[in-house]
């Protein structure tokens, strides 16, 4: 295969237009259309862009080493890492439903402490006791809330405090 032929099944395997390519070369669209065509040649700064737009070696885009088999690698290594990044980001997503779940259960469990701190049963001699439950709940229930507002809002945001 020439040179012109590589060009065209490289720019058709990755559905590129040859005004897109154009542009990404910036070059005319006139220009692709004679290096597809074999009647005109790029420069070697051209080449090298070319090669590496499309991860191919100069050496096989000009010997015509350019075959079917690195279109369809490119496919399958496209069709790989979309695989790879499907499962990552439903890995996050559920990671990201886990932190909302936990945020909503400190926040639920924090109003509680608060509901109930001020009916601890006081009784004459019970009063320190109660006092102390009624205080460690108030606490408990303002360091979840500090908590769960750290946590949703990390401190490498909040450094305007």
């Amino acid at each position: 295969m020439s040179f012109g032929e590589n060009l065209l099944k490289l720019r058709k395997g990755k559905n590129i237009s040859q005004e897109n390519l154009a542009e990404a070369l910036k070059v005319s669209r006139q220009t692709i259309g004679k290096w597809e065509n074999g009647t005109a040649y790029p420069e070697t700064e051209c080449l090298i862009q070319i090669s590496d737009f499309f991860g191919v070696s100069i050496d096989d885009l000009l010997k015509g080493k350019v075959a079917e088999t690195n279109i369809t690698e490119t496919l399958f290594s496209e069709k790989a890492n979309d695989k790879v990044f499907s499962q990552k980001g439903q890995q996050i997503q559920s990671i990201v439903d886990q932190r909302q779940r936990n945020h909503k259960i400190r926040f639920v469990v924090a109003v509680i402490l608060f509901v109930i701190s001020p009916f601890y049963p006081g009784e004459a001699g019970a009063n320190t006791i109660s006092s102390f439950f009624m205080f460690l709940s108030i606490a408990v229930g303002i360091g979840l809330l500090i908590y769960n507002h750290l946590t949703k809002y990390p401190m490498s945001e909040n450094k305007r405090i």
